[in-house]
């Protein structure tokens, strides 16, 4: 919904232009003085600004003089009671966008604003853009030593210069939207957008308006014809991660947008052509997924062309010490800090259920608490620990079948199983199975075989 600052000391001038824009469905905030909507603007954001010039505390060209200061780029509509062409000019000087006289009607408002959210829109592409460009160089290099992410890295260098669907798996924090980036880095799409998008965090009824963007008046707050992420990245590439996340009424609709190369805004009966490479990332099981009739087979099979899997950090133990590193380097707050010996330790015993994202959470509270030594040691190093479900077997019954059953043979089975999933770090493997490091040694010995 379209957000609206309202500046004026007179309260009938304010409420009425409230009334106007809300039946509109623009949602509307009031401020009574320019220092008093500066103090809004530092908390909350806007999609433009109505405000008088004339007000007690500080006035309209203070207002936009101190917006400047702190780059606060929300566009501003001036209310004046006359203009000429002299104070038309100045008030552009000032940075306004529009200016509206008094008294004024319905229709003037109404153009005025809608001419001022669309600046307000190129604004905030623009500002995207510029994140997105100075990303850009951060991502060219993936941090990584071990033969699995070589592995990934080689997949990924061949299929950047197609236009081949990818769809990149993996446990949640293992670095797949950098892995994306690298891709689009790498792509003849290098110098357009990479927007992502992340699906898990957009409401289910809006992922259409979001996706495919929506025309003026289509729903409730709709002010102005609005474009979606796939007309945003046209000639670059939209990465959509938690693909699996995405409702399944939406999922027919990309689909479309996939195979057809042309979208409808929601409320539209245009078609819209786009050219977007479309890469999507995972943690969930789409193959299960499309079994359980939770997740479209022909949007799987659309979308899965070129799959890439990437390791949990516990499997690739030779990142962990050149990725920590490149952490500390990177958020180390203008100090360099040392990485121990006995830290490097520390960090490759850890078996790392959150990946790369827990990694860089752990050095950049351990770089907080450490910025006057400098230096970082096992002893400053702690891990959050995450309490783990209950495990089945406290509340699943394992019926004895009449035939018994081969009680060593499941043992080795099951150690085996916890050696592969921790990557041979028996700490942790012992911890899979609800047992001591002690007992689960006993079980290793009584695997190997008889001298």
């Amino acid at each position: 919904m379209t957000q609206i600052l309202i500046v004026d000391d007179e309260e009938k001038l304010r409420h009425l232009l409230s009334m106007m824009l809300e039946r509109k469905g623009i949602k509307t905030h009031k401020a009574i003085h320019g220092a008093n909507a500066l103090e809004m603007l530092e908390n909350n954001s806007y999609d433009l600004i109505i405000s008088d010039i004339k007000m007690p505390v500080m006035d309209g060209r203070q207002l936009i003089s101190k917006m400047r200061e702190k780059n606060i780029l929300t566009p501003v509509i001036f209310i004046t009671a006359f203009a000429t062409v002299e104070s038309a000019v100045e008030m552009m000087q000032q940075g306004a966008c529009d200016y509206i006289t008094k008294p004024f009607d319905a229709v003037k408002i109404y153009l005025a604003v809608e001419k001022a959210i669309n600046l307000s829109r190129l604004i905030t592409e623009n500002q995207e853009m510029k994140q997105a460009l100075s990303g850009a160089e951060k991502s060219k290099n993936l941090i990584y030593k071990s033969k699995a992410m070589q592995d990934v890295v080689a997949l990924a260098d061949n299929v950047a210069t197609v236009d081949t669907a990818v769809l990149i798996l993996g446990e949640s924090g293992t670095g797949k939207e950098v892995l994306a980036n690298y891709i689009h880095n790498k792509s003849p799409r290098c110098d357009k957008r990479f927007v992502a998008v992340n699906c898990a965090a957009i409401s289910s009824n809006l992922v259409e308006s979001e996706l495919f963007g929506y025309e003026k008046g289509a729903f409730t707050g709709a002010a102005a014809r609005t474009r979606g992420r796939f007309e945003f990245s046209d000639s670059g590439t939209l990465f959509l991660d938690e693909i699996g996340d995405m409702p399944l009424d939406s999922q027919g609709k990309l689909l479309r947008a996939l195979q057809e190369k042309k979208l409808q805004r929601v409320g539209g009966n245009e078609e819209i052509p786009v050219d977007v490479r479309v890469i999507c990332a995972t943690n969930q099981n789409l193959g299960q997924m499309v079994m359980n009739k939770k997740f479209r087979q022909d949007l799987y099979y659309r979308i899965n062309v070129f799959p890439i899997e990437i390791p949990p950090l516990r499997l690739r133990k030779e990142d962990i010490v050149p990725l920590a590193k490149h952490i500390i380097t990177t958020f180390s707050f203008g100090a360099e800090h040392q990485l121990s010996e006995c830290a490097c330790a520390k960090l490759m015993e850890y078996p790392w259920p959150g990946n790369v994202r827990e990694l860089a959470n752990v050095l950049e509270r351990c770089l907080i608490l450490t910025r006057d030594t400098q230096k970082i040691t096992s002893q400053t190093l702690s891990f959050l620990q995450v309490a783990q479900p209950a495990s089945p077997a406290q509340h699943t019954v394992i019926r004895l079948p009449s035939n018994g059953i081969p009680l060593q043979q499941v043992q080795m089975s099951l150690v085996k199983q916890a050696l592969d999933k921790s990557g041979n770090n028996q700490t942790y493997a012992a911890k899979l199975l609800g047992i001591s490091r002690s007992k689960f040694r006993v079980l290793l010995k009584n695997m190997e075989p008889d001298q």
